[in-house]
């Protein structure tokens, strides 16, 4: 279409010429790109083929359980897998086998393949920013992702990451919202503008770890950019993927495991005086719900925790803190069921407890 503008309407011409209307035999005609602004304008407005489009389709991403399979995988090797590179099912196709242990095993994977500077996925963020005909400066989106990825969340605060006003940045970040290249959360409880954050876990990866050593990447020192990376690598992709993760689990697999009554589900703040807020991982309301409307109950509150070491008794009392709280604010949270996501399990004495759900990894890949 960059080429041959007018592909859309010879198109047309030819679909309405041998169309089933018109005697002509029967047919099915597919159109199929990778680039998600340019297949989603084809049949818009005043487009030539709008109209005669029956199925639009989106190939999505998948879901962290499919993932797995694919990869043959168990969980902790499926979740950093998938931290790393998410669910898109072409990854396979280009890197090494996959790793079997999550310690040095997926260290040398790691390094053999995202962080090599001579691997494809080396520079697939350039690749991705590439396909859409409307990104003409890149520096400009890289500066936005890399802004998003390091906890940017409001126009505002991207802007002033990347030296340009607020409302200059809109048709930007418009480009990458229609790309999904951003995705925006909205607040279940509070009115207040959606949460910005990255799509693709590759290019969250990519803008933490792989930009600010690249100097160092491409002289080959990749162990010691590993090494220093660690911690980066543990709070701000690990920590906000496993976060995701317990959301999606949530809606896509809560109500056949014990939970009841899910409808939208997403994340919020709770305001608290005695400690000046709390972040909700993991908020939903009830099936007919609306968020942000104090008629809907609430029907989960959820903490996801990513961390090295069992999670105990104080992550329960927190939230059903957090659910007083929101009852003496007028929430309907009375009955709200309390989940607790934890990447190494949980304590003996919180495992002995019935007023709490716990989720761990093979629960959450459904392994359990």
């Amino acid at each position: 279409m960059d080429g041959s503008p007018e592909l859309p309407s010879v198109i047309q011409a030819l679909y309405d010429k041998h169309a089933p209307a018109k005697n002509g035999p029967a047919f099915r005609l597919i159109l199929c790109g990778s680039a998600i602004s340019v297949m989603s304008r084809l049949a818009a407005g005043d487009q030539a083929l709008r109209g005669r489009a029956i199925l639009d389709l989106r190939i999505n991403r998948f879901g962290i359980r499919d993932a797995a399979d694919y990869w043959n995988v168990t969980p902790d090797v499926g979740f950093l897998i998938d931290a790393v590179l998410g669910g898109a099912p072409g990854y396979r196709d280009v890197v090494d086998d996959p790793p079997t242990d999550v310690g040095p095993g997926f260290d040398r994977w790691l390094m053999g393949n995202v962080l090599n500077p001579g691997h494809i996925l080396f520079t697939e963020p350039d690749y991705l920013l590439a396909e859409d005909p409307r990104i003409g400066d890149r520096m400009i989106y890289h500066s936005i992702w890399e802004s998003v990825s390091s906890g940017a969340t409001t126009p505002t605060r991207i802007g002033g990451d990347v030296g340009m006003d607020a409302k200059a940045l809109t048709y930007h970040l418009r480009i990458m919202q229609d790309a999904d290249f951003l995705r925006n959360d909205s607040d279940m409880l509070m009115q207040r503008k959606p949460v910005i954050r990255v799509a693709d876990p590759i290019v969250r990866f990519h803008n933490l770890i792989v930009r600010p050593n690249l100097a160092d990447l491409e002289a080959r020192r990749t162990e010691e950019v590993w090494s220093r990376s660690a911690e980066v690598f543990a709070s701000k992709v690990l920590g906000p993927h496993f976060e995701h993760l317990a959301r999606e689990w949530v809606h896509w697999h809560a109500r056949h495991e014990g939970l009841e009554d899910i409808g939208a589900v997403g994340s919020t703040q709770v305001p608290c005086r005695e400690h000046r807020g709390h972040e909700v991982d993991v908020i939903a309301v009830n099936a007919t719900g609306m968020p942000r409307n104090k008629s809907s109950r609430i029907t989960v509150l959820g903490e996801a925790k990513c961390t090295n070491r069992p999670r105990g008794v104080a992550d329960v009392q927190r939230l059903d803190h957090m659910r007083r709280i929101l009852v003496e604010q007028g929430w309907r949270a009375d009955d709200a069921q309390l989940v607790l996501f934890s990447r190494n399990g949980f304590t003996d004495e919180i495992r002995a407890r019935s007023d709490v759900h716990l989720v761990d990894l093979d629960r959450l890949y459904g392994r359990s």
